[in-house]
């Protein structure tokens, strides 16, 4: 039997970026930190976990700093996403983009 990390589709990365994330059913955006990402999904500490739910339609935003891209301003990238899990005990949600990362709009 193979565990969860050989079934992703990606490859995640240990990797702490800051995130805002607009829930749809209630516009109320949340912020938190990215404990590991790849081109599907990520997994984001925030105090706010309990306004998630599983299955909430989301926008993502995920805040890339000049260190990480070369550029000299932060770059927003921006796409759809869906929660897929609600972690009370770590804090956090695990999210599913609804298309690969590299695919997100970007924004400065």
């Amino acid at each position: 039997m193979s565990s969860p990390a050989e079934r992703r589709k990606y490859r995640r990365l240990s990797r702490n970026y800051k995130t805002r994330v607009t829930i749809k059913r209630t516009s109320k955006e949340v912020e938190g930190i990215t404990d590991n990402l790849s081109q599907g999904g990520a997994y984001i500490f925030t105090p706010s976990w309990s306004s998630l739910q599983e299955n909430d339609q989301t926008t993502m935003n995920l805040l890339l700093p000049p260190e990480m891209t070369g550029q000299p301003d932060t770059i927003t990238l921006t796409g759809p996403a869906k929660v897929k899990r609600v972690d009370k005990d770590r804090e956090g949600i695990a999210i599913e983009f609804l298309k690969e990362l590299k695919a997100f709009e970007p924004s400065w």
